[in-house]
């Protein structure tokens, strides 16, 4: 159980999520996600390729973007993450034009679900609102 904490789930919350010169989201995201890959929220779905995409222009948007883990309930293959993520975006974010000199701090939950040692589909929540709220001051 701790085994796909430690070689899925903390490699996508530190090295893929947060912005860091160890590796790229990229390389990190290709190795953790499985092909069939899901990601689904209230606004729909993406694959893999798409979500790699939204992470590679977070990580360019927020160069100080951090992603971190604060509880996981584990059920089964099921993940449960509840999360605090952190930022200040530098240019157009979420239809507002930012310097970079604006911050936010929001609470998200994922629900991962592991196979054959990738994720799978993932289900998540994040406060954006409350971020918007943040930045706008």
């Amino acid at each position: 159980m701790n085994s796909a904490f430690h070689d899925i789930l903390t490699p996508f919350y530190k090295q893929a999520l947060t912005v860091n010169t160890e590796i790229t989201s990229t390389d990190v995201l290709e190795k953790v996600l499985a092909d069939g890959f899901e990601s689904h929220n209230s606004q729909g779905g993406k694959n893999k390729e798409t979500l790699i995409k939204q992470v590679i222009y977070f990580w360019q948007l927020m160069p100080d973007l951090k992603w971190e883990p604060q509880e996981k309930i584990v059920d089964g293959n099921k993940y449960v993450i509840r999360s605090v993520a952190t930022g200040s975006p530098k240019g157009n974010f979420m239809g507002l034009e930012l310097d970079g000199s604006k911050s936010f701090k929001i609470d998200t939950i994922d629900i991962h679900t592991i196979e054959n040692g990738q994720i799978v589909k993932i289900y998540h929540l994040e406060d954006w609102a409350t971020a918007i709220k943040q930045l706008k001051g």
